[in-house]
């Protein structure tokens, strides 16, 4: 014990030694001890860095860690804190006034928090822009870093809630070149309100929610400039997330960013309620819930609809079948987006499984030497109608892709792509969602039963009904008013401007958030152009 208590004085003294050296103030954890700048931490709450004792006793904590008391190193001046060692059951809290700039340099830090989120950060400096933050979370070079962290709920409306094992408050960036591992019981980062900015890092997240969510709504703008950033939802039975989600906007502009969202639930690999721009980088993303990506972004990028199982590796060729995207993807997914520098307008070709070799990373080959194709696939002719899940009658979710950012919008003040304003656009949402959910209490073997169905499909075309059901196509008059009373059908079956779909029932997915079928008759060829992104009912050829 003398050896090790030694060894960590010695370690502690060479942390402060090399924070004083550089102007910053050196925190070193462990199960034994915390010292500032080689000091113990001080319990004066005057101290710009002391310690708080707390327990939590929200909901979520388990019985048996009820009377488990966490040591809070809370920090509450302006400044750089490097911040080393290992330690279990223990914060870092920042709780700075509004003028105040915080670093946390993590520096071969593990921290474990079993009971609240591992670092939490409560105020400080918020400039309120995208791409501006007063807080910093800076990876060291040469550093390897560990978060496994909880989350908190408010046991009051005006009590202050973190879900993430790393949650902030206000604006939060990233910077460095060292790595960093979260791993959640809840979600893995989250900025509850303001922006959350990557500059660097190699980051590995995976959460039992969303490992990134910037949450507030219409606000926030998650921005990724370089890095490299893999996040994955744990495949945990029942789960649910995002690969990466944001309320307001995202924006990619470089670095390599590999988002998974829970392979069995109904979310996307890249998911925004306000539009996600790719400008740059190399950006994938997996999921089971189709969310668009902006028309407008600088880069090409490619949105593949599988009707067919995906946990294989997919490589996507040109058409001289030189590959120019591969991964091998761990479960099964059925929206599949990516995006690299090399994309350009032209011909493709897309593959499900083969030999392939050359340099992988968490999936992704940066460096392909040889590929040997396996089963070639084709699109169109349709939707993925056998894969689609969403239950009928759910709410319909904001448009994507319309909106940009507040700092983009320019001289078209608020009004994005709404058309002007959301005054007709939510009278149209109403009118959907009364749509679904008079749909929804429809038993449509009754009503058509003893119907004659060759009188009744007569004239009509087959491929719009099936890629876009409207019931007025199989209804009577008599029966359209007795169910769909009230309800302006024209504003609902139109509603995102996506033809007459209603999304997610009777195969297609023409409603709020649809693709078109991507040709009419099957093809191999992925024709990639700015106008068209979108491959639908991707499959086997035949």
């Amino acid at each position: 014990m003398k050896k090790l208590l030694a060894l960590l004085l010695a370690a502690c003294l060479l942390a402060a030694a090399q924070a004083c050296a550089l102007g910053e103030t050196a925190v070193f954890l462990s199960d034994q001890a915390i010292t500032v700048d080689g000091a113990p931490i001080s319990a004066d709450p005057s101290a710009p860095v002391h310690l708080v004792m707390q327990k939590e006793a929200h909901e979520d904590v388990p019985q048996e860690l009820l009377d488990l008391e966490n040591r809070i190193v809370t920090i509450t001046d302006a400044g750089s804190y490097r911040i080393s060692g290992t330690a279990a059951d223990v914060q870092i809290a920042v709780r700075a006034g509004e003028d105040d700039e915080v670093r946390l340099i993590l520096d071969n830090a593990n921290l474990t928090c079993r009971t609240a989120p591992a670092i939490a950060v409560y105020s400080a400096k918020d400039a309120r822009v995208a791409g501006e933050y007063g807080v910093t979370i800076e990876l060291a070079e040469g550093s390897d870093n560990t978060i496994v962290g909880s989350h908190t709920v408010g046991a009051a409306d005006d009590d202050i809630e973190f879900d993430g094992a790393i949650g902030a408050q206000v604006s939060l960036g990233f910077e460095g070149s060292g790595r960093l591992i979260v791993d959640a019981d809840n979600e893995g980062v989250e900025v509850a309100s303001g922006h959350m900015t990557i500059n660097g890092g190699v980051f590995h997240i995976a959460a039992c929610d969303d490992p990134l969510n910037v949450s507030e709504d219409g606000f926030g703008t998650l921005t990724v400039n370089d890095g490299f950033l893999y996040s994955a939802v744990k495949p945990i039975a029942g789960g649910e997330g995002d690969g990466i989600d944001s309320n307001g906007w995202i924006v990619f502009n470089g670095g390599t960013v590999i988002n998974l969202a829970h392979p069995t639930s109904q979310d996307g690999g890249i998911d925004s309620d306000m539009g996600s721009t790719i400008n740059g980088g190399v950006i994938v993303g997996a999921g089971n819930m189709y969310d668009p990506i902006d028309e407008d972004s600088q880069q090409l990028f490619m949105m593949l609809e599988f009707g067919q199982e995906t946990d294989d590796l997919v490589v996507v060729t040109d058409e001289n079948d030189v590959p120019v995207f591969a991964y091998d993807f761990p479960h099964d997914y059925m929206y599949i987006a990516f995006s690299t520098p090399e994309l350009t307008e032209g011909t493709y070709h897309v593959y499900l499984g083969g030999e392939i070799e050359g340099e992988a990373q968490d999936g992704l080959y940066t460096s392909i030497t040889a590929y040997t194709p396996g089963t070639r696939m084709q699109h169109g002719a349709g939707n993925a109608q056998q894969r689609m899940q969403a239950p009928m009658g759910a709410a319909p979710e904001m448009p994507q892709g319309g909106m940009q950012p507040p700092e983009a919008m320019g001289d078209r003040g608020g009004q994005g792509g709404f058309g002007g304003g959301f005054g007709g656009f939510e009278a149209q949402m109403q009118a959907y969602a009364d749509y679904q959910a008079a749909l929804a209490a429809l038993d449509l073997n009754a009503l058509l039963a003893g119907k004659d169905l060759d009188a009744l499909l007569a004239g009509k075309d087959l491929n719009a009904l099936l890629t876009g059901f409207d019931v007025r196509d199989i209804l009577t008059e008599e029966q359209i008013t007795e169910h769909f009373a009230g309800i302006d059908l024209d504003a609902a079956l139109s509603f995102d401007g996506f033809g007459r779909g209603m999304g997610g029932f009777g195969g297609g997915f023409g409603g709020p958030r649809g693709l078109a079928s991507s040709a009419d008759v099957a093809t191999t060829d992925f024709i990639l152009s700015r106008a068209s992104t979108g491959f639908t009912n991707v499959r086997a050829a035949e």
